[in-house]
């Protein structure tokens, strides 16, 4: 018996988080997604990434949690039951653009529905917030991600001013997706 069989049947809830949240709940979040991203890299492209550079990206992130935890800014913790099992955010980048960051979900809840329902959250918000223009950056690997964000409209873009990615060693290895939130649904 894992994890996994511990949530069948038990409620999925996304809720934005408190600002304990913030340290008790998602930083180990941010830590593990981090951790699973330099992992894939290594082993699917061959890109090391040190306890030093993983450090870095994450103090830079949590750098963010201010504007996250702002007033058009979203930092949500999924649970099922009382387990956190995944994380998402919305960073303001403009008056009317949004970025989608960070959505992770634990192994042991993937294919559960968490990172559909964190999405469908922050895209809610992201209309609540007047944003016209929700965007993101997702790695080549993540497929699955993919076909979700593909699932809510999402379309291939350019590289973005301000992406993460743009001019490193990950630009190449990066998909950047839009959805524009003025138009009406397919």
């Amino acid at each position: 018996m894992g994890m996994a069989s511990d949530m069948v049947g038990r409620p999925l809830t996304v809720t934005a988080a408190t600002a304990t949240d913030a340290s008790e709940v998602v930083d180990p979040l941010f830590s593990e997604y981090g951790e699973w991203v330099a992992g894939r890299l290594e082993q699917d492209v061959g890109i090391t990434f040190t306890e030093t550079d993983l450090a870095r990206h994450h103090d830079a992130f949590r750098a963010e949690l201010p504007r996250l935890l702002g007033s058009r800014g979203r930092l949500l913790v999924a649970r099922i039951g009382d387990n956190p099992v995944g994380v998402g955010t919305l960073k303001p980048v403009d008056e009317t653009t949004a970025e989608i960051k960070r959505v992770y979900v634990r192994p042991a809840a993937q294919g559960l529905g968490v990172g559909g329902a964190i999405v469908a959250r922050l895209l809610q918000d992201a209309r609540a917030e007047g944003y016209a223009t929700v965007r993101l950056e997702t790695l080549r690997f993540m497929t699955a991600a993919q076909a979700m964000y593909r699932g809510f409209d999402f379309v291939e873009v350019e590289a973005f001013d301000g992406s993460e990615a743009a001019n490193t060693v990950l630009e190449p290895l990066t998909i950047f997706m839009a959805l524009d939130l003025t138009a009406a649904p397919r």
